[in-house]
């Protein structure tokens, strides 16, 4: 065998061959194998009217400019997170085929600090990973790595009007089909005048049957009377949350009763489900929160994914 005139030895040959073979592994036959683990999607009927289906994305976190290697490498870093992320959630959008997607917070790394022009090349990324964002219903939460908020990370009020100018309020009620998602500034868990105001305001657009409470920040985790004041108002029957970059599901048959004190939960891990978890959100007082896992592999933890949510009405 010639290559520019030059023979290959067999042994580099027998290289080339694996070499090949692993990146057709990694690139393809991996993702094909994960993806036959997923559950049978389930004929439902997709009526906007009575059933949605949710894609939910955790912390994709797109790397920056700043914390990142020295060139070459963080070129290549970012180059590599980002394929990756592009081609898992090609894989879940096809799967799904979702009515509505939603970004559950800390879409970039370094979003509280990035400088404009970082910013802005990391937004043209962010664009090109998730393209059917442009034509699909997507709403965005903010994270503390997008507009501040975590340990030392003050969220200055430019932050909050620079992730508003790219992915609108920060706090919002969005209606879409039977479903009423409220969208709040909760990255941190500083309960201030602002966010009360927000969520009086909030309840007085509430209209539809279910309220589903989008945040960054895991909201169950907290003494009852620190986030009552808010849940009391917009009684969501379901939260999506992310942050701690796992899969869990907090249950609770008593969290929007009307006291400040009882806040009895239970926990149940989702990372190793094999088929759809159903949950009854008719009872009067009973609120579920499940947190969603990172999108990316540079989170530090080895159980990453997406989530789906069917929610649908019973008459």
């Amino acid at each position: 065998m010639l290559i520019n005139g030059w023979p290959i030895r067999k042994d580099a040959k027998i290289f080339l061959a694996a070499l090949l073979l692993v990146v057709f592994m990694n690139e393809y036959i991996v993702y094909k194998i994960q993806s036959y683990r997923w559950p049978t999607f389930p004929d439902i009927d997709r009526d906007l009217n009575k059933c949605q289906v949710a894609l939910l994305i955790g912390d994709p976190q797109l790397q920056g400019y700043q914390d990142e290697s020295f060139f070459p490498f963080g070129m290549i870093t970012r180059w590599d997170v980002d394929r990756y992320l592009w081609k898992t959630f090609a894989h879940a959008f096809d799967y799904s085929q979702p009515d509505v997607i939603i970004f559950l917070g800390d879409l970039f790394d370094e979003g509280s600090k990035a400088f404009p022009e970082e910013y802005k090349s990391t937004l043209d990324r962010f664009q090109s990973i998730f393209p059917q964002t442009s034509y699909m219903k997507t709403i965005y939460i903010p994270g503390d790595n997008d507009i501040g908020g975590e340990d030392y990370d003050i969220p200055f009020q430019w932050k909050r009007d620079r992730y508003e100018r790219t992915f609108g309020n920060v706090s919002d009620l969005i209606k879409f089909g039977f479903v009423d998602y409220a969208k709040l500034d909760i990255v941190s868990y500083q309960l201030s005048e602002r966010k009360l105001k927000d969520a009086q305001d909030l309840q007085k657009k509430i209209t539809s049957p279910i309220t589903v409470m989008l945040n960054h920040n895991l909201m169950s985790v907290n003494v009852k009377h620190f986030v009552y004041p808010i849940t009391r108002r917009l009684r969501p029957k379901l939260i999506f949350s992310a942050h701690f970059h796992t899969a869990w599901l907090h249950s609770c048959t008593d969290c929007l009763r009307d006291d400040e004190y009882s806040w009895d939960i239970s926990k149940q891990e989702l990372t190793y489900l094999d088929s759809y978890l159903t949950l009854d959100m008719t009872a009067t007082n009973s609120m579920f929160e499940i947190t969603v896992p990172t999108a990316s592999y540079r989170m530090g933890t080895p159980n990453i994914g997406y989530g789906l949510a069917i929610i649908s009405m019973r008459y």
